[in-house]
Order: structure tokens, then sequence, then C-alpha cells
């Protein structure tokens, strides 16, 4: 679909009364050079109607109601308009607005449009806005995009204070024509795009957003996003432990990190990463080094750094000479580096700092410093300092050039001024602003990179159909199924209460004993399990307290040498599909709530990576003099779960295995719990 009529028009038309009125008051106010002809039936010097105008408009506003919408929307695609904003709201979005979003399709035709409840666009770039509100910003050779499901926070970043240079801000509403994907691909073809952002409370075609995203980084362009709905949980939670772990919420942000798009929790972190991604794109690799005139600002970079993904190594031993000589003597050299105040007036010493640092081979080298509002105070000591840093950063005749990226650091974001930001980017130098937001900026940005060199592109396999009917298998056809894909279970027998004596004798003490019934999925919460039976009278006492539970019971062997209890599961997302969720299994799954999603397909370093991330991690590597857990056989677990799904992903409903018990190295993993899902045949 070419997109480049609505977005970069030669000519405008647009539709209604006050709200229209600053749509055509922004393109003048941008100095938009092409025609602007005005729609409206009664006001002086517009056109009536679409009939009159003198031809087809590239692009059109209509900020009128949605029956008169539809009406002179069909009149301009007839005669062939390039693509429209429907303003308009009161279409999907209402009780009543089935009928009129059928009849805006139709309308339309193969026209683009975005909307409806819409508020429009503003492209910097070619001085245009459809846009019924103020625009902020000034015409621009290379920016960013920002893609929006909200009009209020597309002002909000339009408006912001950080220098952030904006291209596009566009707004999707109903998202009926054009939705997200469709836009990441047109602004990540347009060459004056650095870097995209978005503003998502959903993505409506999971596959087509997959593929948007891998164009994007085929290009260079580098996405980072608020996702809204943290709290929002799949269909399924009720029905397994499984269920409840996987979110929405964690699948989307495994999808975003297996896609390498930074995930941001505010506003400010949004724009502060995308700046870093502007100025620099992905960070080659996470060493980083911040310094500055104050050990106590050094000591909130560390903190606040601690629980982030940031490499701050010491510095290089071949760099530490020269270094000491331009700090002096009481400088301790470190990373975060605090050069405290004995060379701040000594700008040749400062030069020379800053070359031997910008040349030590950190990806970002970050000078931190809030200067005082210079309409209150005289700034020339910090303004120094930082022409220092920028002199450094552009390489003078007299300076080598730097071998990393620079930035100038502020912990409050209100320390940098507009003129001290310009001149920094002028430089080279990315401004950033405010502390946190920062460093999680550094952090996304070197994330970024390595999602890139590891691609993976996640498939999303088919779903079941919403109304397909499924059954539960019992623990022991649950385990057979298993047994088949290579899963290794306990010794055990299925036999009626009489018999449990006879069984556990034949499998050899310890044993556990479980009541079968399809209608109980956690058995133990309903007093349907007896653990660690040592013998036939223990034996004979569990079962006689199960008794009217069921009538056949599952006996197996004890395993006793567990280094960690984990769960392994399939949760069938109504959006992702089959997806894997990994975590600290038996008593320990609600209690800890430690877990990870994974989504397909998934390699052997994907699993390693997730194990990482997990707490219940600490016992696999054996804590406190304890054996170390069998990582490699867990590893070799999910993958065959992975391929489990793939056999069995047009009848799987749901799967969980937990506890899966990790044994000592060398000894595997076992399968002491399982509860399948299918669809019924």
């Amino acid at each position: 679909m070419n997109l480049e009529r609505l977005f970069r028009p030669k000519s405008v038309a647009v539709f209604g009364g006050k709200w229209s009125d600053y749509v055509v008051d922004q393109c003048r106010k941008l100095g938009f050079p092409g025609k602007i002809w005005r729609v409206h039936p009664t006001r002086k010097g517009c056109f009536r109607s679409a009939g009159e105008l003198p031809g087809a408009p590239d692009s059109v506003f209509f900020g009128i109601n949605r029956e008169l919408t539809i009406q002179e929307f069909s009149a301009l695609r007839q005669r062939g308009l390039g693509g429209a904003v429907v303003f308009a709201s009161g279409f999907g979005e209402e009780e009543d607005g089935d009928d009129f979003a059928r009849r805006l399709e139709t309308a339309a035709g193969d026209s683009p449009f975005i909307g409806p409840n819409c508020y429009g666009f503003a492209n910097i770039f070619d001085r245009v806005a459809l846009w019924p509100d103020q625009v902020i910003g000034e015409p621009l050779e290379r920016g960013v995009a920002f893609i929006a499901q909200s009009g209020t926070i597309s002002i909000t970043l339009m408006g912001q204070q950080r220098s952030l240079p904006l291209g596009y801000v566009i707004t999707l509403g109903n998202q009926q024509r054009l939705a997200t994907e469709d836009l990441i691909r047109y602004c990540t073809e347009d060459e004056r795009v650095s870097a995209i952002g978005l503003y998502l409370e959903g993505i409506l075609d999971l596959s087509k957003f997959i593929e948007a995203v891998d164009y994007a980084r085929t290009l260079g362009k580098p996405i980072a996003l608020v996702k809204a709905g943290r709290s929002e949980q799949g269909r399924n939670a009720a029905q397994t432990h499984t269920g409840a772990l996987t979110g929405s919420d964690a699948l989307h942000n495994e999808l975003f990190e297996r896609l390498g798009i930074a995930r941001c929790e505010t506003l400010s972190s949004l724009v502060e990463t995308l700046k870093l991604l502007h100025c620099f794109g992905p960070l080659p690799s996470k060493r980083i080094l911040v310094l500055g005139p104050s050990g106590g600002d050094m000591v909130m970079v560390s903190d606040i750094a601690s629980g982030l993904d940031l490499d701050f190594s010491p510095i290089p031993e071949n760099k530490k000479e020269a270094l000491q000589a331009s700090v002096g003597e009481l400088v301790k050299l470190s990373n975060p580096l605090d050069i405290q105040t004995a060379t701040w007036f000594d700008y040749p010493k400062l030069h020379e700092m800053f070359a031997v640092l910008l040349n030590c081979g950190y990806a970002l080298t970050a000078f931190m410093v809030d200067p005082q509002d210079e309409t209150e105070a005289d700034t020339e000591s910090f303004d120094k300092a930082i022409d220092s840093l920028l002199e450094s950063a552009v390489g003078q005749d007299h300076l080598p050039a730097k071998s990393g990226h620079v930035a100038l650091l502020s912990s409050l974001q209100e320390s940098l001024s507009k003129t001290t930001r310009e001149k920094c980017l002028r430089a080279g130098v990315a401004p950033m602003q405010g502390l946190a937001e920062s460093l999680e900026a550094m952090h996304h940005a070197a994330r970024i990179s390595r999602a890139w060199e590891e691609w993976s592109t996640p498939e999303i396999l088919p779903n079941l159909p919403e109304a397909s009917p499924f059954r539960t298998l019992t623990e022991a056809e649950s385990k057979e199924l298993l047994t088949q894909h290579g899963f290794a279970v306990p010794k055990s027998r299925l036999v009626e209460a009489e018999k449990v004596s006879t069984a556990a004798e034949e499998i050899g003490f310890p044993v556990v004993a479980k009541v079968v019934a399809t209608d109980m999925l956690h058995k133990t919460d309903c007093g349907g399990v007896a653990l660690n039976l040592k013998n036939n009278l223990e034996v004979v006492e569990a079962v006689a307290g199960m008794s009217g539970l069921s009538e056949t019971f599952l006996v197996e062997e004890m395993i006793t040498d567990g280094v960690a209890e984990l769960l392994l599961g399939v949760s069938v997302d109504p959006q992702f599909g089959p997806t894997i969720t990994l975590g600290a299994g038996g008593i320990l799954t609600e209690l800890l709530l430690d877990s990870v999603s994974l989504l397909l397909p998934i390699s052997e370093k994907q699993v390693r990576q997730a194990i990482r991330k997990l707490r219940v991690n600490t016992l696999l590597q054996g804590l406190r003099g304890q054996p170390e857990g069998d990582k490699e056989a867990l590893i070799q677990a999910v993958l065959t779960l992975a391929d489990f799904i793939k056999h069995h992903a047009d009848r799987l409903s749901g799967c969980e295995i937990n506890p899966l018990i990790v044994r000592p190295t060398g000894k595997g993993v076992i399968v002491v719990d399982a509860l399948i899902q299918i669809k019924e045949t």
C-alpha cells in the first residue's frame, strides 16, 4: 500500500469547523508549501462539499461527524484521493459502531487512512500536519518517528523539552485500515528516520508486526516503546499454574526482548532511549564509563545501574598512567570515575583527561554534571568544562579522534538547558537528561545491538479454534504421551486401591501414592498425594486417608536426589499461540512466582539465557555445598517440549509438568507430575 500521498502530500483538503481550523493553522505555521482546500457547507471562502474541489487531494482531514465522513470519503475515493485522517469517533469502539465501521470500509475502498477516532499526524520533515491541535517542532533533515495509540501521549511527547528531534508523529485510533505494523514499515523506508518510537496498547496482527520489526532491523532502524496493560492475563489463567504465570504481558516482554525492541517503563525513559538511538543507533557493547566531579553522583550511578545490564569495567591498564597525570595523584582511578575538582579550572588538563578517556574503548563515555540555571547563576565554569568535552569529542587537530560514543549526562532532567543540548547535538554528543532514565537508555541501546547480532525470528503457530472442546488427560495418560516423546518418568504402576501395597513392593520403597481423577487439577491441594512412603503400613494408611477421592491410584518410585523442582509448561495464548513457561516448581510455584516465558522456536542458547534469569538457578548451581543440577538435561527437556509442541500443535490446549525434578549432574531430569489438555477427537 502506497502511503506517500497520505503522509507527504502536495495538496490537502480539510473538512470541518473549529477542530479543523487547527489543522489549517498548523500547516501554515510549519510552512506547508502545497495547496490547502477548506471544505465547509456554510463558511465563506470554503468549498461546500467534496464535489466542488478542483481536484483529488493527496491527503484529507475529515473533521466531521461519522455519517458525513462516510459520504464525503466515498465521493473523494471515486475521484482518486491519496489517503485520509478520520477524526470522528463512533465506529468500532461504540455499541452501534460496527455498522458504521463496515460502511467506512466500503466508502474508503482501497484508499489508505488512519483512524477512525484518530488525532491525525504531523510530518515535521515535510512541514505538513493534519493535526487538530498545536504542533511543536521545527523542520529538520533527520529525526525520530513516533507512532502512538494515544493522541494525548503524542501531544505530550511532542512538547518534551529534551531535544528529541521528532520527524513524524502519527496516531492510530482504531487502526481500522492502517495499523502499527504498516506504519513501522512506512517509517522504516524513509531515509530521514533514525529510530522509531511506539506507544502501544495492543498489537493487531502479531505476524505482520514481527515482519515489520525484522524489516526495520535490516535497514538499521532501532525501535523503543511503551507498552500499556501490564496487568492483562491470558484467558486460561484459571486452568493451570502455567496459565497463571504466563500472562499476555510476560509474552509481550519476551517478544520485545527477542526482537530487540527496547521496552521502556516511562515516557521519560522512552525519550532518552530514542535520543540515544537517534544519535548513535544501538551501542556496540554494554561497556560504559561514567565520570564526573562528584563522588555522590558516582555512588548514585553505581546504585541505579546495579539493576541494569551494563558493564562498568575498569580503566584499561595501558591508559592509567596518562589518565593519572591529567587528573592528579589523589584521584582513585575507577569506573564510575570521581575526577574530584582539582583540575576543574585547569582546562588543558581537562582536555588531556577527555582525550585519554574517549580512547579507552568504551561503547559510551558519559560526563555527568548538573549546570545551574544560566538565568540565575554564572555557569561559565560548567560551560568551559562541557566545551572541553565537546572539543575532545569532535576531535580537534591537537586531539586524537575518539574511539567510542560520547554523552553529557545530568542527574536532573531540567539541568541541561536548550542551548547546552543543541550545542551537544551539533558536536555529535548525546545530551542525556535524568540519571535513571538515561542509564536505562544505555541498557536498552546495548541490548538492541545484542539482539540484532543473535537474531531469531519468533514463529506464531496457528491456534486451536476458540470453541474447540478439550479434555484433561489423567496424570498417567499425560506421562505416557510425554514418554513417547523422550521424557523420563519414575517407575510406576496404575492400580486399584487393594493392589497398591503389591505395586509398592514391586517398585521398591520409598514410593509415592496419588489418586487418579480427571477433575482434580491440583491433587496436592485436595490431599490426593502421599510422599515418601517407606513401607507397606505407611502405604495402607495413606490410601485409607485418601478414600473417597478415587478408587484408582498411581504408585511411583520416590525421587530422593532432586537438586531443584521446576515447572515446565505450555500455555496456548489467544494471540501468541503455544508458548513455553519455565520456572520454579513444586511448592515454590506460587511462593516465588519465578518464571520466564519463551516463544517458539527456541535455541539451546536462548534456553541457557532463560535459566540464568531464574532465582531458582541458585539451586541448580549448587547451593551451600549441595550438588549442582543437571543443567544440560534441563536444557534438553525444554527443547524436547518445544518439539513436542510442534508435533501436537493441532490438538494441544495446554501442558504442565510440575514438578520436573532436576537431579545431580549426569543423572538427568524426571517428570514427577504432568497434566495435558488436548482437543477432543
